[in-house]
């Protein structure tokens, strides 16, 4: 697979392929790599694909709701985003979120997706009460929620330190945390876009104390800005 790779790019792609972790210089080679590299590339990430999971592909039946568009944050890049001022901004009633839940349960869901913005006056244990009543109300489904700053949030709006905020939500039912809100973890480039929001070494935080808790996280990646 690798004889035709230039030799720059061939050991990083046959240590890939050994199962050994990539040096920071090894990956910042390969984002510039095009050509036959580039296509040796995808024909290794494919063959990783087909280690980990064969042949199989799956998906998740999911309803995504957002609770309210109000939030404190004025990323430069969100037009979700409404004044706590604003006619347009609304809050959903916990039972109303329960009934959207319900809903996708019984249209075939077995997941749903809880983001939402950062209201100003949010009760810090709402996070908290809403998984509890989301599972209560429906136990077997799979509460996939609340994004690494609604937790900074909620631990701050709370009191609580991060570890027992998220603590308390794994005990409430919540099975998995969407890494997202990290768009680029340079801190420098989240200055640009959006000022004021949850810092890389904050967003790293609720991470990685969220993994040592046993909750499972994604991470997200947003490009197409200061970059281009």
């Amino acid at each position: 697979m690798l004889d035709w790779v230039s030799r720059e790019i061939r050991p990083i792609l046959a240590r890939v392929l050994d199962g050994r972790e990539l040096a920071p210089d090894d990956a910042t080679a390969l984002t510039g790599v095009t050509g036959r590299d580039l296509h040796a590339l995808a024909l290794v990430a494919d063959e990783l694909r087909r280690r980990q999971v064969g042949e199989v592909a799956t998906f998740v039946v999911n309803r995504n709701v957002n609770f309210t568009n109000v939030c404190i944050k004025h990323c430069t890049f969100c037009a979700f985003s409404r004044d706590h001022r604003e006619e347009e901004g609304y809050f959903l009633p916990v039972a109303e979120v329960v009934r959207r839940a319900r809903e996708a349960w019984d249209l075939g869901a077995t997941e749903v997706c809880i983001q939402a913005g950062l209201p100003p006056k949010l009760d810090g244990r709402y996070y908290i009460d809403l998984t509890r009543a989301i599972k209560a109300a429906l136990p077997d489904l799979h509460l996939h929620a609340f994004s690494p700053e609604e937790v900074l949030y909620g631990s701050v709006r709370s009191g609580l330190p991060i570890r027992e905020y998220l603590t308390e939500l794994k005990a409430a039912g919540l099975g998995t945390l969407p890494g997202t809100s990290a768009e680029i973890l340079d801190q420098e480039i989240r200055d640009v876009i959006a000022r004021g929001r949850i810092t890389v070494s904050q967003w790293l935080e609720v991470i990685t104390t969220a993994h040592a808790l046993g909750i499972r996280t994604t991470s997200t990646i947003m490009y197409g800005h200061v970059e281009t």
